[in-house]
């Protein structure tokens, strides 16, 4: 299909404006589009138009003084990107500054880990796992021992015990 401005190129590009009653269509090549959307589309007797409020948005003062004053802290004067490049908060009052993107920040940094695993010495493993085993073991018994399955309990009472014994003759 040709240009319809042109008639010369191939039109790659459709517009189409209306306002609920009339609608108008445009098969245009880019050149064309490119010359007609400088023009003004919009109706002589259309009470909304968009172009006019994106420009009066773009150009409204508040828009700008969000951007050239970010947020900084009173104390040290660090900002959201000077912490975010230094990789660490420039006073204690920073915390409380910025305590929107706080959480987002320490996110980010500690890869999406919320609670601290840290490393665990080779010889320390097994008593470590038979730590968490002995502690899960409990909060299990507390629980049937309040719902009262008491035969249940006693095996879970025995396998605490066990493990705890097997730790001290290992020297745990």
């Amino acid at each position: 299909m040709k240009c319809e401005s042109c008639n010369e190129r191939e039109a790659t590009i459709h517009i189409s404006k209306g306002n609920g009653l009339e609608k108008t269509e445009k098969f245009l090549c880019e050149q064309c589009a490119n010359a007609s959307f400088e023009n003004d589309f919009s109706y002589p007797d259309d009470t909304f138009n968009i172009q006019k409020l994106l420009q009066s948005l773009s150009q409204h003062p508040s828009l700008h003084q969000a951007k050239q004053q970010p947020k900084q802290c009173e104390t040290c004067g660090s900002t959201i990107n000077t912490i975010v490049h230094m990789g660490k908060f420039g006073c204690p009052d920073c915390y409380d500054a910025f305590e929107v993107q706080v959480p987002d920040i320490i996110s980010r940094v500690q890869a999406h880990q919320s609670e601290h695993i840290g490393k665990v010495p080779m010889k320390s493993r097994a008593h470590l796992q038979t730590k968490r085993k002995i502690e899960e073991l409990k909060e299990r018994l507390a629980q049937l021992v309040e719902t009262q399955e008491f035969e249940e309990a006693v095996i879970v009472r025995d396998e605490i015990r066990a493990l705890e014994q097997a730790g001290d003759s290992n020297g745990i």
